[in-house]
């Protein structure tokens, strides 16, 4: 799994789980939320962003957040 830096004042970073179609966003307080159904190309799309923080909002905004992980 590759991170992205985000360069934002709250998320520090995502990282993408091609095998479960996750993104994992780390924010800078430590906690880490994961949003389900990202496809592979939209993952693409963040690393090739000239701002990848607004493009994370935009893919996330609609998305199903995962439920935590015991």
């Amino acid at each position: 799994m590759k991170l992205i830096p985000i360069g934002s004042k709250q998320i520090a970073f995502v990282r993408y789980d091609d095998q479960a179609s996750q993104m994992h966003i780390q924010y800078h307080t430590g906690h880490t939320h994961t949003c389900c159904d990202i496809l592979p190309e939209h993952y693409q799309r963040l690393l090739q962003s000239p701002n990848p923080y607004d493009l994370l909002m935009q893919m996330t905004s609609d998305k199903a957040w995962c439920p935590p992980q015991a």
